[in-house]
Parts: structure tokens; C-alpha cells; sequence
């Protein structure tokens, strides 16, 4: 069983009007369409592993991946290009949704075994990861409400406990820019985004940059601000958010002033906070990566007109959608973490498909 909207869209228009889009260049397509961009050269679904952990002990079993990042550098258990996956359910029938605990390590290579990096109750509900450029992994634990940080080898550094966490929902890293290195996070009890300043020492300080966005958690699903990505050419922070069907970008995000940006519905209280697209064929999308052309892929979780787990490419600067892409014709749910590298000059994007609890590349 999964954490997921449950939610059907019954038509494109009627889903721009409910969550006030006012996009108008991107006219509803047909179920077949798939246009310029990124998306349209991306050809082939390929199964690279299973998620479920085949450890023993606490842990095995874990199953519905959530969480993906690409490894950065070769350190402990992890090989740089890895595919870093954490697995939001456990093993159990009665009590598995949301109380996963591990950490799998992934040969981007079709046939990959997942390899356990780490396993601990501090990572429980892991459902977003960023990776620093160490190694470390920071992870958004909804269930454990927290924000470990965790060694290349599995060591739980330390939870950050302390933070202001009310069901950590998203993650991102901001590359070190400006040579501020601050990691970004997602509350889906409060709507509000976080940032989590890196000190000498080193030492952790946390800044509210945005509040008042929606959330909505119930039996159908968590609707509430989820999926972050990072640009670092604009010092740019992108956020998913779920319950309205939109994508925001909070401009200046390294050092945007703590408790002043706010959202009330459609607006913002600064220009520094807009709206990037809104409505179809954005479906109570949760998830998100950058692509080398800049523009943005982001994953829907609802059913929608033109078809179940649409990756979608959103140019962020004109504001309009490029094209889309079904890349599982099954239940609608399946995508959640999206990771994007582009190898040799080809674009690749990864997705952990919860329909079937594994990671695949779409490749041209």
C-alpha cells in the first residue's frame, strides 16, 4: 500500500480552473502527443534493479521507493553514478506504509542487485535524499520527522533533530553556491519550505524562507508542497506543489530572508516567489529533477485525460509545457523520485516506479 493521491482528474480544463492556472500557451494535447524538449528524444524504458531491500534483520523486505539521488563521488559504500535509493514502506502487511528504514545503493546497469547502504529507525518514511558533494546523504524522513545525515558507509551522522520539521516531504541541495552550501527541505504538515545553513564546525542553523502553502493529508494521500530542484546558475529553488498542481520558484533561495516570504492561495506577499505553470496536464505532481536544456521534468501521482504517470518538461522560463511522457501504463501512483544526469552528451532520467517497487532509466 502506498502514501498516494487517489484523486482522478476528470478533465484537463476543469484541473487548470481548480487550482487557478493561467497558463494559456499550452493548449490541452492529445493522449499521444509528445513534443519538443528533452522528453521528445527520450525513446526507451529500461528496468535497472528491484528497490526491495534483500538484507536480513530490520529492514528486509522494504519496499516503495520514494527517494532518488545520483551519487556524486566515489566514498565508502557508495561508486560515483550510483543510483541512491531510500524506501518509504517496510515489509509488513499491517503496518508497512510509511515505515521503511533503508537506504539502497544501485549500479545504474540493467540487472543491478540493490545493495543495503544503511538501515536504522531514524529513516523511517524516507521520501526524498540529496547527496553533498562527500557523499553524505541527506534524507527528508516523514515518519521519524526528521532530516538525517548519513556517511557514505551508513553511518547515521546525526538526525538534526532539532529542526523545525512537521513531515519532511522534499529535499535538494544548493551546490555550494555563492560558497553558502545550504540544503533544502519541504514541510508537508505546515506547508512551509526550509533552509538548513551549513556552518563552520561544522554546525547547523535552519530559516523558514516560505510559508502559508497548502497541504492536505488524508486516507487518499498527502497533498502538500513535496519535490524540490536546485538551479545553480540562478540560485533558483524549484517546489512541487502537489495540492494545487503547480510549480513554484522561490528566486534568490541561498539568501532569501527568513520568516518573510509567504503564499495566501495563487499569491505571493514578493515577486521573489512565482508561479511557473499551474494546471494540466499536471496532475498532483510530486516529484521533480533539472534536465541539461534547463528545462524541468516533473512526475504526476494522480490519473489525469491524457494518461497514468506522466513525466511532464516544463520550460521554467517561458513558462509553458514542452511535452509529456507515459512512462507506466499501469496504476496511477508509480512515480515518485526523479534523478536526471546527462551522460556522454545524452540526456538520461531515472524514476523509482512504486507499481512494481524498482528504478528505471528513460533513454533515447
Amino acid at each position: 500500500m502506498r502514501i498516494l493521491p487517489s484523486v482522478v482528474v476528470a478533465t484537463a480544463l476543469s484541473a487548470l480552473a481548480a487550482c487557478g492556472g493561467t497558463n494559456t500557451q499550452y493548449p490541452v494535447p492529445t493522449p499521444t502527443a509528445v513534443t519538443a524538449g528533452s522528453l521528445g528524444t527520450l525513446k526507451t524504458i529500461t528496468t535497472i534493479a528491484s528497490t526491495v531491500d534483500v538484507g536480513t534483520g530490520a529492514g528486509a523486505g522494504d519496499n516503495n521507493p520514494y527517494g532518488l539521488a545520483i551519487a556524486p563521488v566515489t566514498a565508502g559504500l557508495e561508486t560515483a553514478g550510483d543510483l541512491i535509493v531510500c524506501n518509504f514502506n517496510s515489509s509488513s502487511s499491517t503496518a508497512g506504509q510509511g515505515n521503511g528504514t533503508t537506504i539502497e545503493d544501485i549500479s545504474p546497469i540493467s540487472g543491478s542487485i540493490p545493495k543495503r547502504l544503511s538501515q536504522s529507525p531514524s529513516l523511517a518514511g524516507c521520501n526524498a535524499l540529496a547527496i553533498a558533494p562527500n557523499g553524505n546523504i541527506w534524507a527528508a524522513d516523514y515518519t521519524a520527522n526528521n532530516n538525517p545525515i548519513v556517511s557514505p558507509s551508513g553511518t547515521i551522522v546525526t538526525t538534526l533533530a532539532t529542526g523545525p520539521w512537521a513531515g519532511p516531504w522534499g529535499q535538494a541541495f544548493n551546490g555550494g553556491n555563492g560558497g553558502k552550501p545550504t540544503f533544502f527541505v519541504t514541510n508537508a504538515k505546515n506547508g512551509t519550505v526550509i533552509r538548513i545553513n551549513i556552518n563552520p564546525g561544522p554546525s547547523f542553523t535552519f530559516d523558514t524562507i516560505l510559508t502559508g502553502l497548502t497541504y492536505s493529508i488524508t486516507s487518499a494521500g498527502i497533498f502538500a508542497p513535496a519535490g524540490l530542484s536546485y538551479d545553480t546558475t540562478s540560485d533558483s529553488l524549484y517546489v512541487v506543489d502537489t495540492n494545487l498542481n503547480r510549480v513554484l520558484k522561490i528566486a534568490g533561495a541561498t539568501t532569501a530572508p527568513a520568516n518573510t516570504y509567504a503564499a495566501s492561495g495563487n499569491t505571493f506577499n514578493t515577486p521573489a516567489v512565482t508561479t511557473i505553470y499551474s494546471g494540466a496536464p499536471l496532475a498532483s505532481p510530486i516529484s521533480s529533477a533539472l534536465l541539461a536544456n534547463g528545462d524541468l521534468v516533473v512526475g504526476n501521482t494522480a490519473a489525469a485525460p491524457l494518461g497514468n504517470n506522466l513525466l511532464v518538461e516544463i520550460n521554467p522560463t517561458g513558462q509553458y509545457v514542452v511535452g509529456y511522457k507515459n512512462v507506466d501504463t499501469g496504476n496511477a501512483g508509480a512515480i515518485f523520485g526523479i534523478a536526471a544526469t546527462n551522460a556522454s552528451g545524452a540526456q538520461y532520467i531515472y524514476f523509482n516506479d512504486d507499481n512494481d517497487s524498482t528504478v528505471k532509466r528513460v533513454s533515447p
